[in-house]
This record gives structure tokens, C-alpha cells and sequence, in this order.
């Protein structure tokens, strides 16, 4: 196996790794939604009977909302740093696989 095939294949287990917490980071902010709109309904479902004040429940529910846009915030910016180290990943593979095509080039005209 010659070095530009060992970067290739370095630079896909890598790329696949990122892949892989992108995937994490979008499945743990689905299940963290899906879990904070089953308090709400269970809150709204559970309290109303209970709490004469219904300010209080829908005061409740707004903060639930919040942390979803926490959530949807923090998964975003996981994702936006996820992009940024392909991106960095991409350049670095490119610039060896350019650097290592540079050095054979070389190499056959210092032959001839």
C-alpha cells in the first residue's frame, strides 16, 4: 500500500468518525426534545386539576420551551465545530495528497 492510499483511507476513518458524533449529536438532540415535550405534556396533563393558578403551568411550559431552543442551540453549534474540523480535515488530506504528487513528480524527473 503506497502513502497516498494509507492518507486516503486514514482520511475516511477519520471523516467517517466525524460523521458518526454529527449522527450522536442530532439523535441526543431529537431524544432531549422528545423528552422535554413529554414533561410539558405530562406537567400540563398532571397539574391542571391540581393548580388553580394555570399562570403557574403555562409559566412551566414556556421555560420547558426554552430549553428546547437550548437544546436546538447547542446542537447547532456541536454541529457548526463538527463542520469546521471536516473542513480542516479536507484541506489537510488535500495539501498531503498535493505535497506527496509534488515529491513523485519530482522524484520521476530527477530519474530521467
Amino acid at each position: 500500500m503506497d502513502q497516498q492510499e494509507r492518507l486516503k483511507i486514514e482520511y475516511l476513518k477519520k471523516k467517517r468518525q466525524f460523521e458518526e458524533k454529527e449522527d450522536d449529536i442530532l439523535f441526543q438532540r431529537d431524544q432531549g426534545i422528545r423528552d422535554l415535550e413529554e414533561v410539558a405534556d405530562m406537567t400540563h396533563y398532571y397539574l391542571k386539576d391540581y393548580v388553580p393558578d394555570q399562570a403557574f403551568i403555562i409559566q412551566a411550559v414556556h421555560k420547558l420551551d426554552r430549553l428546547k431552543d437550548e437544546v436546538y442551540e447547542a446542537a447547532q453549534y456541536d454541529r457548526k465545530q463538527i463542520e469546521r474540523e471536516i473542513e480542516d480535515l479536507d484541506e489537510t488530506y488535500y495539501r498531503e495528497i498535493r505535497i506527496l504528487s509534488d515529491q513523485e513528480l519530482a522524484k520521476k524527473e530527477s530519474d530521467s
